[in-house]
């Protein structure tokens, strides 16, 4: 069973299921471990925020900083047109993940999100880390549209 291995890293018996949500983070935390992304600066992050934001046709959200749950490294609010974040410098990983949240209809961490946000990494990082983490996805079993060079 695929899961297992996830349960283990998720602190699940391993009678216990994770949820999409949390194979999704599992997978999302094994590819920056594999791949990091860069740190950037609270400045440097609304400004790289706002060009996403000018280049999808949305508003751009407002990027706070604030005391999180330990077990939580960021935060999308739909109603603010938010991302709140815990560290002083969030990796791009971190910022496309809550503004992927943002953009897509189903606020959930399903194919839809998981499609937005590889699509975010190949336009804005690099088509090298959207490739792997669509592989990654795939190979843990979660649904993610195909995958195309073009």
């Amino acid at each position: 069973m695929r899961w297992v291995r996830t349960s283990v890293r998720l602190g699940l018996d391993e009678m216990t299921k994770p949820t999409e949500a949390q194979q999704t983070y599992a997978v999302e935390d094994a590819f920056q471990a594999e791949m990091p992304t860069k740190t950037l600066s609270l400045a440097e992050a609304t400004t790289w925020l706002a060009i996403i934001a000018d280049d999808e046709g949305v508003d751009y959200p407002l990027l706070l900083q604030g005391n999180l749950s330990r077990r939580t490294d960021g935060l999308a609010f739909n109603d603010e047109w938010c991302i709140a974040v815990r560290k002083k410098q969030p990796s791009e990983l971190l910022l496309l993940h809550e503004m992927a949240h943002l953009v897509c209809a189903n606020k959930n961490h399903g194919r839809e999100f998981r499609t937005q946000l590889v699509r975010f990494l190949r336009r804005y990082v690099s088509l090298l880390h959207a490739a792997r983490l669509h592989e990654m996805f795939t190979s843990a079993g979660l649904s993610v549209d195909p995958f195309t060079a073009t």
